[in-house]
């Protein structure tokens, strides 16, 4: 093995992954032949959320708990998908199907919803597809031949913390490196953002969950320890954020568990783009647009690029409290977004998304600045202590201001997640600065800004003693980081 691949066991789960496939799976990877290994990890929104979809600047961490995926090359065209972490759990855990099978987008939707069970292997398999249908790889090919995969993961699902976009980012590095789409180098035809392009694409399009891009970016290309800066339109990834010293951001885990295909996620997410075409409408009445050029846009396809003081004095009062999508389909057609439809049925509060999303854009440009400011005053210049610290306070209350807005505004908050941030709040002298639920909302983890102190952790751990005491749910906490996948790419053991 080489020193990259005894590097990339020393990140969990790779090692455990490569030890059960070789005990309990040799049905499935032969002794003496290789397997390639993959890692990817999760990521801790430490602010932007679901503004990504809107074209915000998120700031996202990667974490200490990954996806790994071992493969194996078959001799035949079958594909071969296992999971240990539901074998462990006695739920189905295979799912077969054939490179040919691969070919339609389709057709793989079609297999996956007629057997609700193999869900989850679209994760995997559909980075096989879309590859083939970006036409990256081609699968008709008939000398290509399949393969066998495993997957283990200690990324927790439904904690909002991206254990879908772990999975397919291992699943995509693993499978371009086997089938020569990227080299052993990470080089050859396909870019990292291209790739995770595909990944979110596999979420929207493949599994039909309506998720932006920054969870498959921070996972592809987060730097241990380091927030990660993207703006997302599409995503251009900035310098990374630097914490001021002795500052760090971790995750509570309120173990209520949120999904992103969930109903109110997608409705918000809905409402925001409607809010955005009502907005343009508007916009083409007072003459702001070009009416008569289709597509011409001011705001550039993203409600991000809105200024919140020209939103409140010129458009808000035009965008309607709450809207039928009969009525909006008749007025303005449908919305630009490809990841929803607007139901003719559905009752959707466009106005709170919409001020959710641009007033949320300028909260994270605001929270990076202050902790960029931070981060540049040393922390032996007593003389600045207190300009430091109150712009670390500063950066803490836009966390909480984010945090409202989730629950008041995009309707995705939670009482439990509410539990933990009042929880931070009341710590606030033991080095908390601020605290919000992140991601998708509606349960998951909540992001904390702290000191790295003693006192820190004692309030951490009473924190979630006293959540357990107050909802009866223990809560994990996340303070690890580590590297995305493009930096460790792929190892043959």
């Amino acid at each position: 093995m080489t020193a990259a691949g005894a590097n990339m066991l020393e990140f969990e789960p790779v090692a455990a992954l490569l030890g059960r496939v070789r005990s309990e799976l040799p049905g499935d990877f032969a002794a003496g032949r290789p397997i390639r290994l993959s890692r990817a990890p999760g990521r801790l929104d430490v602010m932007g959320g679901i503004a990504d979809y809107t074209g915000s600047l998120v700031c996202e961490m990667p974490l200490d708990r990954a996806a790994a995926v071992a493969l194996q090359g078959r001799e035949d065209r079958r594909v071969r998908v296992q999971s240990l972490n539901l074998r462990d759990a006695g739920i189905s855990s295979v799912f077969e199907t054939t490179l040919d099978e691969l070919i339609s987008a389709d057709a793989l939707r079609q297999t996956l919803r007629s057997d609700r069970g193999g869900r989850w292997a679209g994760y995997l398999v559909g980075c096989l597809c879309l590859v083939h249908e970006h036409g990256m790889l081609n699968l008709a090919d008939p000398g290509l031949r399949g393969v066998n995969l495993a997957l283990l993961s200690s990324v927790p699902a439904g904690a909002g913390v991206s254990s879908s976009a772990a999975v397919e980012v291992a699943s995509m590095m693993n499978l371009a490196s086997h089938y020569g789409v990227i080299g052993t180098d990470r080089g050859g035809g396909a870019d990292p953002m291209r790739l995770a392009a595909i990944c979110q694409q596999v979420e929207n399009q493949i599994v039909g969950a309506p998720c932006g891009i920054m969870d498959q970016v921070a996972s592809l290309l987060g730097q241990n320890h380091s927030v990660m800066r993207m703006v997302c339109q599409p995503h251009e990834v900035q310098p990374p954020l630097p914490l001021p010293r002795g500052v760090r951001a971790v995750g509570i885990n309120s173990n209520v568990k949120h999904s992103v295909g969930g109903g109110q996620y997608g409705k918000t997410r809905c409402a925001a783009f409607m809010g955005h075409r009502i907005i343009l409408a508007e916009m083409q009445r007072l003459g702001l647009a070009d009416g008569q050029t289709p597509g011409a846009d001011p705001m550039r396809g993203y409600l991000a690029n809105l200024d919140p003081d020209d939103y409140r004095r010129q458009f808000r009062e035009a965008i309607p409290e709450e809207m039928d999508g009969r009525l909006f389909l008749s007025r303005y057609g449908g919305t630009i977004d490809r990841a929803t439809r607007v139901e003719a049925d559905g009752v959707y509060r466009v106005r709170l998304a919409t001020d959710h999303h641009v007033f949320e854009s300028a909260r994270v440009r605001s929270f990076a600045a202050a902790l960029e400011a931070a981060a540049s005053i040393a922390e032996n210049s007593a003389a600045r202590m207190g300009e430091r610290k109150a712009l670390l306070e500063r950066a803490g209350q836009l966390m909480y201001e984010s945090h409202e807005s989730y629950g008041r505004n995009a309707l995705l908050g939670a009482t439990e997640c509410d539990v933990l941030v009042e929880l931070a709040r009341r710590n606030e002298e033991a080095g908390i600065y601020g605290a919000k639920i992140t991601g998708g909302g509606s349960g998951g983890t909540v992001a904390i800004l702290c000191d790295q102190a003693r006192r820190t952790d004692d309030a951490l751990a009473e924190i979630m003693t006293e959540y357990k005491k107050a909802t009866g749910i223990k809560p994990e906490i996340f303070m690890g980081s580590s590297p995305g996948a493009w930096q460790l790419g792929t190892v043959v053991a």
